[in-house]
């Protein structure tokens, strides 16, 4: 290994400690707030300006919200996408393979949520070491976990993503995908940004419309 690949790998893990411990302070600093009664109340402990005490208390994780009408398809491969009927294995395949993602939005992805004409069928774990494979055309396969989440997992480990499973959730005219923060306090789409590469105009497929207020 050369000094380049070892200087290289030393980011790669400073980068790594450093988003474990944003993800920590803003756990401890939401239990603060709420001990201390209020942001306010907590702002003035601090000696913080309440902005930055918001600030330093979200978390960037979202939920890629996919939506789907009737019927399946086939790709030139032959694979069937859509709703297959099949196992885990099968729809995981279908469900989790090909999109265009920006590789700055990739690591910030936990969750994907799949609604099937108008309702939350499923919502698949995203592996956070795991590989995103990547296509010949840029498209890249999220790496799901091995099977959906239930619900009492889903409340379990996020409460504040506000989508349940079977929950209605009808497709707005022209958004066939969306971003949803995972965190309750970045609901504001102005909290969070999404990348020219989310999205393909050219592809009717991919087609994504971006919520009002949000920065592209």
């Amino acid at each position: 290994m050369t000094l380049l690949d070892e200087l290289h790998q030393q980011l790669n893990e400073l980068d790594r400690t450093e988003e474990e411990l944003h993800q920590r302070r803003a756990q401890v600093l939401r239990a603060f707030v709420k001990e201390a009664g209020g942001l306010t109340e907590a702002a003035g402990l601090l000696e913080l300006d309440p902005r930055i005490v918001v600030q330093r208390q979200r978390l960037e994780d979202l939920a890629m919200v996919i939506y789907r009408g009737a019927g399946t398809g086939t790709d030139d491969d032959g694979r069937v996408y859509g709703e297959t009927g099949q196992d885990d294995a099968a729809q995981r395949l279908a469900d989790g393979r090909w999109w265009r993602v920006a590789k700055a939005s990739r690591p910030k992805i936990r969750l994907l949520v799949v609604v099937d004409r108008g309702q939350v069928r499923r919502i698949w774990p995203v592996k956070e070491t795991g590989t995103w494979e990547e296509g010949a055309d840029g498209k890249v396969a999220l790496p799901l976990g091995e099977r959906p989440l239930t619900q009492q997992e889903l409340d379990a480990r996020y409460p504040t993503l506000g989508i349940s499973l079977g929950d209605h959730r009808p497709m707005r005219r022209g958004l066939l995908r969306e971003y949803v923060p995972i965190d309750g306090a970045s609901a504001d789409p102005r909290a969070w940004v999404l990348s020219p590469g989310d999205f393909d105009a050219t592809d009717p497929a991919l087609r994504w419309t971006p919520p009002a207020g949000s920065l592209t």
